[in-house]
């Protein structure tokens, strides 16, 4: 018995290292180009395309259309406030790592879970978490439309595996769960 709860502690500890990836991916490995009004890496490749990086003033069409514009495939709003304009990829970050909180929190959840069935019901939320970590820079949210920015090119890409894998893993968990549990 010792054997098997040493397994389900195992798995939480991977689905905690998945909900730190979440996190980290969009801020720290392959981060996004939102942040502070853009990073060096964006503000270089916007300046590359001849675009405006995400600077301090409004661009006159905000203010035409009801203070939204689209920049370089950018969403900014026209508050006048620089530090509340950010690129579309800034909020799925912000987005990604609230998901990572809520999969470290369900993570503690199934270490310390007792029956099968509390367990198999949670590892089946997180594959649900898994799907919802996919379509949050790809279909909810968003990130920024040009390939060559850094949140195209690398964090979209690396967010997709990372829920593929983590998806792969919750269902594949709680169908040995559910098996366990029946047999």
């Amino acid at each position: 018995m010792s054997n098997i709860i040493t397994k389900g502690k195992a798995a939480s500890l991977l689905y905690i290292a998945a909900g730190l990836l979440y996190i980290a991916v969009p801020h720290v490995l392959l981060p996004v180009c939102g942040y502070a009004g853009g990073s060096v890496a964006h503000q270089h490749a916007a300046s590359a395309h001849g675009e405006r990086a995400h600077g301090g003033h409004t661009p006159p069409a905000a203010e035409q259309h009801g203070g939204e514009s689209s920049v370089s495939g950018h969403q900014e709003y026209a508050t006048g406030d620089s530090e509340a304009e950010h690129a579309v990829c800034f909020w799925t970050a912000k987005a990604e790592a609230g998901l990572g909180g809520l999969v470290i929190f369900a993570s503690l959840l199934l270490f310390f879970a007792g029956s099968p069935e509390q367990r198999s019901g949670i590892t089946l939320m997180l594959a649900g978490v898994a799907v919802l970590g996919a379509l949050i820079p790809s279909e909810l949210i968003g990130v920024c439309r040009q390939e060559s920015m850094p949140c195209r090119a690398g964090t979209l890409p690396a967010l997709l595996l990372l829920s593929g894998f983590f998806f792969l893993f919750a269902l594949s968990h709680s169908v040995y769960l559910i098996r366990r549990r029946k047999g």
